[in-house]
């Protein structure tokens, strides 16, 4: 399958990570955003997908911070039990390798 025929069929709104074949990412965001990536070969062969989750801690930011906001601070999935599944946030991705370069 290559990627163009996964990409055919995803959901414009799904969040996706590509990556080569030695763990590279080349593209990390929307399905709908990736035709303004044209780096990316949708000929290539895939070799594996899956899902892939960045887990972070719930904060109250506050409604007027704008551009002040802090990064989101990332929870290792070690420590997952430490927290109450309300006081997280998960962004889920589809993430798709790809083979190597002939």
């Amino acid at each position: 399958m290559t990627l163009g025929d996964m990409l055919k069929r995803a959901v414009h709104s799904d969040r996706l990570i590509i990556q080569e074949a030695d763990g590279r990412e080349i593209y990390r965001g929307y399905v709908a955003c990736i035709q303004y990536h044209d780096e990316i070969d949708a000929g290539r062969e895939v070799k594996r997908f899956g899902l892939a989750t960045d887990i972070f801690r719930k904060e109250n930011r506050g409604k007027y911070l704008g551009s002040q906001q802090k990064p989101k601070t990332e929870v290792a999935v070690e420590n997952i039990s430490d927290f109450r599944f309300s006081d997280l946030e998960m962004l889920i991705y589809t993430r798709i390798v790809l083979e190597g370069e002939a």
